[in-house]
């Protein structure tokens, strides 16, 4: 990284050799992605990342305004942080700028990063050239609608929306909004960012369908669905020693139960406790990998559960890694909140890795993600909080080997066919094209 100089973004923008030349770019897309490449687990940011590679990769000039990294295993990473730095990668340029990063977890700190992530990010503005696309993708879009309209009238793009949670329901079923005027200012500020964006881009046709009931015209509306990269998530044998390395050496020989991602309070941690509780003596494990703002109560649980069958992984975040992980399981599980029926509408992205992976998936929900485990027959669906299903569901898995590779294929045949990364490009190409018609 180093600092931008005004001399330093005049040879900057006059374009280095990239893999994609300028003269075969179709559009220029600037995405505002406070969480980007390289990932801390639970602050998502992967998927902001492929989002931008597929574009590079289909001939877009792609920049990106990001934060700087976040790692709260070192939390001096705050006081490294200059105003502004440049990166390039892939051929995509990307712009770092200070912000309130996080030390800890918490929704606090996570509303400051954003709140600050909304102002610096206009640091980036005059070294980034001119834009046909200005693409909001994190934080959630009321911290973006500032930002994305400044840059889009500065820059003569269009302003576009990512929805991948409903807004304002989400806010309220955390109740982080309890008073009354402050649920109708929320529900203000929202109208206000649906209404300035120039088109919204939903993650799932179930949450287009809701933003339609509420008055969104259809003509600004697309769905761009998750994509997964099936050459990094690809069935791998992982071999004991690796095993060992990834610190899975006390699952050694057992049947190995994955939960991978975000530790976020969307996530019903004590349905997969307390069914580990239900397994103990049995040749079962699960393991944890990732960090969030739930970790504290996982790591408490187990403690007064007294669980010996369960391995707390150490968050990675490359990739490749992650892979080896899911890799060296033998289910994956994805355990939503039976509370949460915001939830019920999205589609998380681990759950594509586990599929990409060759793993059965045991999906605790209802909504999306019950009707594509049921439509892709990679997976088994329990009713959201049923401990007693769940354990039924495991011990049924663990003990038919063969119907979990059968169900691993299905999975992996799925993702090929719908959610791969030439799906995302043409669903991209889709949405630009319904804003030029």
């Amino acid at each position: 990284m180093e600092m931008l100089s005004r001399r330093g973004a005049r040879e900057f923008n006059k374009g280095r050799k990239v893999s994609l030349s300028v003269t075969n770019e179709k559009k220029r897309v600037c995405m505002l992605a406070a969480v980007f490449w390289p990932i801390y687990p639970g602050y998502g940011g992967r998927h902001a990342y492929v989002l931008a590679e597929n574009m590079a990769r289909a001939g877009y000039g792609v920049d990106v305004v990001a934060a700087f990294p976040i790692d709260l295993r070192r939390r001096w990473n705050f006081f490294r942080q200059r105003p502004i730095s440049r990166e390039r990668d892939r051929g995509i340029r990307i712009f770092r700028v200070f912000t309130l990063l996080p030390t800890g977890p918490g929704l606090l700190r996570k509303f400051l990063f954003y709140l600050s992530f909304m102002f610096t990010s206009l640091w980036a503005i005059p070294f980034i050239r001119r834009t046909d696309y200005v693409l909001g993708l994190h934080p959630p879009p009321v911290f973006l609608v500032f930002p994305g309209w400044v840059f889009s009238r500065l820059m003569g793009g269009r302003y576009i929306i990512r929805i991948t949670d409903l807004w304002p329901d989400v806010v309220f079923e955390f109740k982080l909004a309890r008073r009354a005027p402050l649920r109708q200012g929320v529900m203000l500020l929202t109208k206000m960012t649906y209404g300035l964006a120039d088109h919204i881009m939903a993650f799932t046709p179930q949450i287009r369908d809701r933003m339609l009931e509420r008055g969104i015209p259809a003509h600004k509306l697309s769905v761009v669905e998750m994509a997964v990269d099936t050459e990094t998530f690809r069935p791998a044998d992982v071999s004991p020693e690796e095993r060992r390395a990834l610190g899975l050496g006390a699952a050694e020989g057992k049947f190995i139960v994955l939960y991978s991602g975000a530790f976020a309070l969307t996530y019903d941690f004590d349905l997969l406790l307390q069914a580990a509780k239900k397994l103990e003596g049995e040749n079962i494990a699960f393991v944890f990998l990732g960090d969030g703002d739930a970790k504290s109560h996982i790591l408490e649980t187990i403690k007064r559960l007294e669980l010996e069958n369960v391995i707390m992984a150490q968050p990675v975040s490359k990739p490749e890694k992650v892979a080896k992980y899911i890799n060296a399981a033998d289910v994956c599980v994805m355990p939503l909140k039976p509370e949460m029926l915001t939830s019920t509408l999205t589609r998380p992205s681990k759950v594509f890795e586990f599929w990409a992976c060759g793993k059965p998936v045991v999906s605790c929900t209802k909504g999306e993600m019950e009707t594509l485990t049921q439509e892709s027959g990679a997976g088994l669906v329990v009713a959201p909080g049923d401990v007693e299903g769940f354990a039924r569901a495991v011990r049924r898995l663990s003990g038919n080997l063969e119907e979990v590779r059968e169900m691993g294929r299905r999975g992996r045949a799925f993702v090929e066919a719908r959610f791969s990364l030439d799906s995302l490009r043409a669903s991209l190409e889709g949405a630009f094209e319904k804003m030029n018609p």
